[in-house]
């Protein structure tokens, strides 16, 4: 069954409405998915009620924001309910940090010399990534170009302290709160971790991590489900669609395993 476990919406940092989302998904032929908005659920109403006229298998999902050894660490949530008072905690908590980061980039740019301004331009702040950069570049940031945007506020937050997100939780404190919403905690996109010599450590306190990620090549993913199964956890795929700044949706071409599709029902039920 051909999967794809890593979707995004424009109710986090996606392009596409969560139904015209499920629309590019099934017309690839896609047969289960997962949408898995960055820290809200506030999509997957939308996404189910499409997926079923579609006759596409939809899983509840989140990608949840965490943070340890030094770095951001993204938990992904598979058939969590979406009404879960956990995941509502943990969300208002990454939206604060989210926040919080966005204002002291905002700040950071104007005194660097940038015509811009938090409380003039930005005062429905916390904005969608998308929001941002769009409005930076029509302020002639880096001549416009949304790339070298976004490229410069990948650099600036990968680069700020650890009091930065220290209202965050670990990605063991994640898997408690995804767990207890039903769902599985998978670590997502994890061949950074996986080089920085972390990844077998982190997911001994989740279900699985994301092994068949589309970015990735072939020996990478086979690396990573390979560490999978030998620690006894679930492998997952996903492409880590979001519409902006990249080409066209591909899928990962992930294949759900018998073990991952039963963990998925019993998330279900």
């Amino acid at each position: 069954m051909l999967a794809d476990l890593h979707l995004h919406s424009h109710h986090s940092d996606g392009r596409l409405d969560p139904a015209s989302l499920v629309d590019l998904v099934a017309d690839a032929g896609v047969q289960i998915l997962a949408l898995t908005d960055h820290d809200t659920t506030a999509g997957h109403i939308a996404a189910k009620a499409r997926a079923a006229a579609r006759g596409v298998r939809f899983v509840g999902g989140i990608e949840m924001t965490t943070y340890a050894h030094g770095r951001v660490i993204h938990v992904l949530g598979l058939g969590c309910q979406d009404a879960d008072e956990g995941i509502g905690v943990a969300n208002s908590a990454a939206q604060t940090v989210w926040d919080a980061n966005q204002l002291r980039w905002i700040n950071a740019l104007a005194r660097d010399g940038a015509e811009v301004d938090a409380a003039r331009d930005f005062p429905d702040h916390p904005v969608r990534l998308p929001v941002l950069i769009e409005r930076l570049c029509l302020m002639g940031l880096d001549d416009g170009d949304p790339k070298k945007v976004h490229a410069r506020f990948k650099a600036f937050f990968a680069a700020l302290p650890a009091e930065a997100y220290e209202r965050l939780p670990h990605p063991s404190a994640a898997a408690t709160v995804i767990r207890r919403a039903g769902g599985a905690a998978m670590i997502a996109h994890p061949w950074p971790l996986y080089e920085a010599g972390l990844a077998e450590a982190l997911v001994r306190d989740c279900d699985g991590l994301e092994a068949i990620y589309a970015a990735y090549e072939p020996a990478q993913q086979s690396a990573l489900a390979a560490m999978a199964q030998r620690a006894g956890k679930l492998f997952c795929g996903g492409s880590d669609y979001h519409g902006y700044f990249e080409s066209g949706y591909r899928p990962s071409g992930f294949e759900a395993t018998g073990e991952l599709l039963e963990r998925l029902t019993q998330a279900s039920l």
